[in-house]
């Protein structure tokens, strides 16, 4: 008569669990990290966005994550009801495209706002898009910071031939001027009644 392998198979998985019940308490819970919130949807904002500047945003984001495209939305209506949309059809707060830099390709600046910021009053951060001529079309691979955590829930940003204009609060005149400088290679603070940064001399050939 054979002898029964059932003892032996308990032992095993009793031994196994034995194992596996080693360095771990009772009832203890394996931490795990939380992950990091998926960049918010670029369409969700409702802007028009062509395929290159959609990614250059999508891109933007994904390591950016504490931020979230700002949306026509996050403005507040004015108290007196007036709205600049009514004189100009079309109209976002913060988006705006133009040529920026005088190379001929278009560039765009784009607000986003911090999630962790509450909704009466959101932080919102400036950023602009460089155009960039590559293989298949244009990128928008280059990102420079403007203004960080700044107020702009009743303001906007527009462009003025080739200057950017922060205005926190269109119920005031003040407003803030950002023009690219060649000579530093970025963009540059204008103060009220400073002269703008001269354009670099044309080459001599």
């Amino acid at each position: 008569m054979k002898p029964s392998r059932l003892p032996l198979a308990a032992s095993l998985l009793a031994l196994a669990g034995f194992a596996a019940g080693c360095g771990q308490a009772p009832g203890a819970r394996t931490e795990v990290a939380p992950a990091l919130p998926l960049p918010a949807k670029v369409d969700a904002a409702g802007y028009s966005l062509r395929p290159a500047e959609k990614a250059g945003i999508q891109a933007f984001l994904a390591r950016n994550r504490n931020l979230r495209v700002a949306a026509d939305a996050d403005r507040r209506v004015p108290e007196d009801g007036g709205e600049v949309g009514n004189l100009y059809g079309i109209y976002h707060p913060y988006f705006v495209r133009g040529d920026l830099n005088d190379d001929g390709l278009l560039d765009f600046v784009l607000a986003f706002v911090r999630r962790d910021s509450d909704r009466d009053t959101p932080w919102f951060t400036v950023v602009v898009f460089t155009g960039r001529e590559k293989p298949g079309g244009l990128e928008f691979s280059s990102q420079s910071f403007l203004e960080r955590d700044i107020s702009l829930a009743d303001g906007d940003i527009a462009i003025d031939r080739d200057a950017i204009l922060i205005t926190p609060d269109l119920a005031s005149e003040t407003t803030r001027r950002y023009r690219w400088d060649p000579a530093r290679r970025s963009y540059v603070f204008v103060r009220e009644g400073e002269e703008e940064p001269e354009p670099p001399p044309l080459a001599q050939t």
